[in-house]
């Protein structure tokens, strides 16, 4: 039965409805923006990091049509993820790394993509956790920084009303009628030389799971300002 409904949702007809449903838990609910240090109507293009299992509601922090081009996966929760982000707009690039050695999922390909997306002035999202490894940053992102020259952008956002999914990625269920929570923070610049990668990543985790926390602390808050 959990197939079934799997296969169905990852169809035209169930994405379409999850991308109803989820510009429903958009128009229900209130904003509530903290950014960091960063002005999401820049037209200098950045590379936005979340965490696995949070970005269904990124789309509606961007007005519509500048929305930045997203990464995901060809199959599973990616492609279903990345068929409602294409009902919203969202522009798309298919493609991600794997942990299990000797899989082929598209990565190269689609880091070659983004890199070129960037330099065509457009922002990028990417997960910055590795496939099944949730919370732990991955070298694919901080390299991608390195080599375009754009900056990272760590992001979290939630909802006041929502459930916390028992899967690897901690997916977040979206409700209606919420508060919807972005928080950004600092961009971080990668220089373009030969140091190692690994503080950098660690720098990206500390950032996100601080941006991750705060927006959870907002979203418990009551009386807070809302745009």
């Amino acid at each position: 039965m959990k197939a079934a409904i799997k296969n169905f949702l990852r169809g035209p007809a169930g994405s379409w409805l999850i991308s109803l449903y989820l510009r429903f838990v958009n128009l229900t609910s209130r904003h509530v923006h903290v950014d960091g240090g960063h002005d999401f109507n820049t037209e200098k293009p950045v590379i936005y990091a979340t965490w696995h299992g949070q970005n269904f509601i990124f789309a509606f922090r961007f007005a519509a049509g500048n929305y930045p081009t997203l990464l995901v996966a060809h199959h599973g929760d990616g492609r279903l993820i990345g068929q409602a982000m294409h009902n919203l707009g969202v522009p798309l690039v298919f493609g991600s790394g794997s942990t299990e050695a000797g899989r082929n999922k598209g990565g190269a390909r689609a880091f070659l993509k983004l890199l070129k997306t960037l330099r065509h002035g457009q922002s990028v999202t990417l997960t910055a956790d590795v496939p099944k490894v949730a919370r732990e940053v991955g070298e694919g992102i901080v390299l991608m920084a390195r080599k375009s020259g754009a900056p990272i952008v760590p992001v979290a956002m939630t909802t006041s009303r929502r459930k916390i999914l028992k899967t690897w990625d901690r997916m977040q269920f979206n409700l209606p009628f919420s508060r919807m929570v972005f928080v950004s923070g600092a961009p971080i610049l990668i220089p373009d030389d030969n140091s190692p990668l690994a503080p950098y990543q660690q720098m990206l985790s500390e950032a996100l799971e601080a941006a991750q926390s705060h927006a959870f602390a907002l979203a418990a808050e009551k009386s807070i300002r809302e745009e």
